[in-house]
């Protein structure tokens, strides 16, 4: 059985299919609806009002597949610079949000990328790994670049016994086979913010964003400890070195620079993305930040979580009001500006999770290059354009 709490989402939606009427999603994927033409100011051109950006691809976004969702994130992205994205939440084979989100790559071809999903129903059957082995097998086949996990292995995902399922249950176990024999990628989202396994009180730093969003709190009750399901994501990671893993959030690592640094030493499948996380990491001192991102240039994704639904906007997490065009726009910008400047004392991209300054790092154009654009090139978008290329009518 599964009792998992749902994901934040923005107006509270925790995923299409479980909020938007069936017959709905049945009436846009007969009309094709998501391969309208984009909006005219949605069109990369649209950039060139403003100042000339570096490029980056956004190896972390959610966007439901829907014309207003789409149409908004393509104008955002033009704006900000993001000249390409992979979506984390394509859903399962078979499913409205999956059939959907296979046309929204087909309209947009190489400038977007998708990985499907678990379906967590059915978890005691025996036949259960295989079942979604298979279906990642066939997501790929449709053109996926990988997997993604979400936190509620470990959190949410719950046996008939009652017990949480563990990140390393054997269960998984044909996924992770699978998952390197087809070359799919693994992006893995363990555990959340250390605060979130404190009481929240006035002396937990994230006290403002888990007074708005309660349900993320992992403190009490038979919840695992932090330092438990990091010692299972990484047991898994060491034990199936063929299999590709994106440590999602900097693999949930970016209170602890060192034991992030430690396992990329250890693991060389191992990659991490940044979304979500730029608060924390832009914490740790100057030095430490840029020796970081130099020394593993070649493994370190830029990605943000940014979300977009037809209700609104997430901005790397909650908010107290519902973000608009702007919003969005200082969100990317300062991303940027933690990476590419030596500003000092600055507010972060998500004041909501924390209320302290972050300084930049200011990286050296190649290094910069390769967390902006060559690692998920390589890693994601590579295969994707061999896979169209293949499949070119």
């Amino acid at each position: 059985m599964h009792v998992a709490r749902p994901e934040r989402r923005p107006g509270g939606a925790s995923g299409l299919a479980g909020r938007v009427c069936g017959v709905v999603l049945v009436a846009l994927a007969l009309c094709g609806c998501p391969k309208a033409r984009p909006a005219a100011d949605s069109q990369p051109a649209a950039a060139a009002a403003g100042p000339k950006l570096l490029p980056i691809i956004d190896s972390h976004v959610h966007i439901t597949p829907t014309p207003e969702a789409i149409n908004l994130a393509l104008r955002i992205f033009a704006r900000a610079g993001i000249t390409k994205f992979a979506v984390k939440s394509a859903g399962v084979p078979g499913d409205p949000r999956y059939a959907l989100t296979l046309q929204m790559a087909e309209y947009l071809g190489e400038k977007m990328a998708f990985f499907t999903t678990l379906d967590w129903d059915g978890i005691d059957d025996a036949s259960w790994g295989e079942r979604e082995a298979d279906r990642l097998e066939r997501a790929m086949k449709d053109g996926a670049s990988g997997i993604k996990i979400f936190k509620a292995l470990g959190l949410g995902v719950r046996t008939a016994d009652g017990k949480l399922l563990r990140v390393d249950d054997k269960r998984l176990e044909p996924i992770w086979q699978r998952a390197a024999k087809t070359g799919a990628i693994v992006a893995w989202h363990v555990a959340d913010p250390v605060a979130f396994f404190k009481p929240i009180d006035k002396n937990n730093e994230r006290y403002d964003e888990l007074a708005l969003a309660p349900e993320w709190s992992f403190y009490g009750k038979d919840y695992p400890s932090y330092d438990e399901l990091m010692a299972q994501r990484d047991k898994v990671v060491a034990e199936h070195p063929k299999t590709i893993f994106l440590g999602i959030h900097l693999a949930s690592y970016p209170e602890y620079p060192d034991r992030a640094a430690a396992l990329l030493d250890r693991c060389p499948n191992m990659y991490m993305d940044v979304a979500a996380r730029i608060p924390e990491i832009g914490r740790w001192p100057v030095d430490k930040g840029r020796a970081f991102f130099t020394k593993y240039q070649d493994r370190i994704l830029f990605g943000t979580d940014f979300i977009v639904t037809p209700r609104g906007m997430q901005l790397g997490s909650v908010s107290e009001n519902p973000p608009e065009f702007d919003d969005a726009l200082k969100f990317f910008s300062l991303h940027r500006r933690y990476f590419e400047t030596a500003d000092r004392d600055f507010d972060h991209m998500t004041p909501i999770q924390g209320r302290w300054k972050i300084s930049g790092v200011n990286l050296p154009p190649g290094v910069l290059r390769k967390i902006y654009v060559d690692n998920a090139d390589k890693l994601i978008f590579a295969p994707r354009r061999a896979w169209l290329k293949k499949h070119a009518r």
